[in-house]
């Protein structure tokens, strides 16, 4: 900065810098606290579901309880009926000597106790099976409703009858086979294991019931999105291109300002031996030009950068597309708003320029040779001559403002005379 630097220039640039650092740095701030969505935990979701597929097993487990337990009913009396359970050597031996029709009676009542074979594996196949798929269930049901000892040796009479399986069709291994396994469910506690099955079943219900409502309320973080950017380095982009914006800010009114010191001092000498006018023309030619900088850029874009950071903090793309956004529509705003004010400033920048070069020809008689109001014609007129024409127009609107002034004055004297 210089002499030859605006007030509005300075004013401006210390206003972009506050705003670029009261924008960015809430900005920045959301964007590294940013947090994913609440969204409901997958993974307690997933322990529920999984959970919840084990009550339909604990639920087969009661089922194949109670139907091992009907089942051995339904054999223990087709053994009744089928004799599985006579002992032949316990009858008495019949007497040497018998009459010939007790013979006959004694075989007959023999007979009607002989054991049913081809009765005997079909009676006992259907609470084998049940048995057998009874068995898988140990496991589970103890870990669930815990270990019993007074079931134990009902578990473990289950397990030798799922065992039992005649080696072939003979009905000798059949009747053998069912013979075992009457003795094994004999007085098997059948509704000790049917209880702690539905006490399994139970626990299960709670578990999955517990985990459901766990899961119902269970909420993680969202992992936050990946941009085309990493995370960090998005960040460190829109800041950086603020920081730039107010550089080049900075530069712009820098070269403008010595644009004006290079162009003025070179003619303070030429002003006061050939051409007194070039030197005024230069300042009101310099005060028509716009300020330099880029307020609106910087502003801008650090607007838009929060804006950005406040409606998607998780999203870091769309911050660097808020600051990229920003500096366009700060460029717009800042022309739109230069062609508004459009000589508005002309008459104070030209006397404030004077002020510091003070050429040979006061810039306030030149001034006051515009009327009011025709600002902007007058400058584009002045515009398009050249320096030597410029010149000579700054003389003659110097001079004739001089002539009204002396004009005025010889009227006030001529008008005083009377009173004297």
């Amino acid at each position: 900065m210089n002499e030859y630097t605006r007030r509005e220039e300075v004013r401006w640039t210390l206003v972009a810098s506050l705003l670029m650092v009261l924008c960015i740095a809430p900005a920045v701030i959301l964007l590294v606290t940013a947090k994913g969505r609440l969204v409901p935990d997958a993974q307690a979701r997933r322990v529920a579901d999984e959970a919840a597929d084990s009550i339909k097993p604990a639920h087969s487990c009661v089922i194949q309880a109670d139907k091992l337990q009907t089942e051995i009913d339904v054999f223990k009396g087709l053994a009744r009926a089928a004799h599985l359970d006579a002992d032949p050597a316990a009858d008495p031996k019949a007497p040497k000597k018998q009459s010939i029709q007790g013979r006959i009676t004694r075989k007959l009542q023999e007979k009607e106790k002989e054991p049913d074979i081809g009765l005997a594996w079909s009676a006992a196949q259907p609470s084998q099976k049940a048995a057998k798929l009874l068995t898988a269930c140990r496991a589970t049901v103890e870990a669930t409703a815990g270990q019993r000892p007074e079931a134990a040796p009902a578990w473990d009479a289950i397990a030798k009858a799922a065992a039992i399986q005649p080696a072939t069709a003979d009905k000798t291994e059949e009747l053998a086979a069912a013979r075992a396994l009457l003795k094994l469910f004999g007085d098997i506690p059948v509704a000790k294991i049917a209880q702690q099955t539905k006490d399994a079943e139970a626990a299960t219900q709670r578990n999955v019931d517990e985990l459901t409502a766990t899961a119902d309320k269970a909420m993680v973080r969202e992992a936050l999105p990946d941009g085309l950017v990493p995370r960090r380095l998005a960040v460190g982009i829109g800041v950086g291109l603020s920081v730039i914006a107010l550089l080049l800010s900075y530069l712009s009114v820098r070269v403008v300002s010595n644009r004006r010191l290079t162009t003025l001092v070179p003619l303070r000498e030429a002003a006061k031996t050939s051409q007194p006018g070039l030197h005024a023309a230069s300042v009101l030619r310099l005060a028509a030009q716009p300020n330099g900088g880029l307020p609106g850029a910087v502003i801008g874009g650090a607007f838009g950068g929060l804006v950005a950071a406040w409606l998607s903090a998780t999203d870091t793309d769309v911050f660097i597309g808020g600051v990229m956004m920003g500096f366009l529509m700060g460029l717009a705003v800042q022309f739109i708003y230069r062609l508004l004010i459009g000589a508005g400033y002309w008459r104070q920048r030209a006397t404030e320029l004077a002020e510091i070069e003070k050429p040979a020809i006061p810039i306030v008689l030149v001034l006051s040779g515009v009327n009011p109001g025709l600002e902007a014609q007058f400058m584009k007129f002045f515009g398009g001559l050249s320096a030597a024409d410029a010149a000579t127009t700054v003389e003659k609107l110097a001079s004739q403002a001089e002539e009204r002034i002396l004009a005025a004055a010889d009227a006030g004297h001529a008008g005083g005379v009377p009173g004297q």
